[in-house]
């Protein structure tokens, strides 16, 4: 089964480091510079998670990105796993990615494995992918 994961980062260099992070996980990828292109991606393709960064420029942050993608009126779309990425430190935000709606949140720098294990958590994945060669 192919999963679909929907990056909403922007910057390139970090979308490209968690292709590289899960590509052994052969996932498809759909990539978005902000919360905007992000929804239109989600009315027109099936998404299976969204790894979303929290700090996007832009009318909106990742915490809104999270409650339009809540407020879908498609609930193919409600119900899609959110995993929230930031190097922010604000100790109230994970509470509040959580309240928005975030399945996940992940404070930056991530290792590979952990980010494997975010990811198998939210995707019904074959146990045997090794992601170390």
């Amino acid at each position: 089964m192919n999963h679909t994961v929907l990056l909403v980062e922007d910057s390139n260099t970090i979308r490209h480091i968690i292709k590289i992070y899960l590509m052994k996980m052969k996932l498809g990828f759909l990539d978005a510079s902000g919360g905007e292109q992000g929804l239109q991606h989600l009315e027109t393709s099936a998404v299976n998670l969204i790894i979303a960064d929290v700090n996007m420029p832009g009318g909106m942050d990742g915490l809104e990105f999270v409650r339009r993608v809540r407020a879908s009126e498609r609930e193919q779309v409600r119900k899609v796993p959110i995993v929230l990425l930031t190097g922010g430190k604000a100790p109230d935000l994970e509470a509040r990615a959580l309240q928005a709606g975030a399945s996940e949140f992940v404070r930056k720098p991530v290792s590979i494995e952990d980010l494997a294990a975010v990811v198998r958590r939210h995707l019904p994945l074959s146990e045997d992918v090794n992601l170390v060669a």
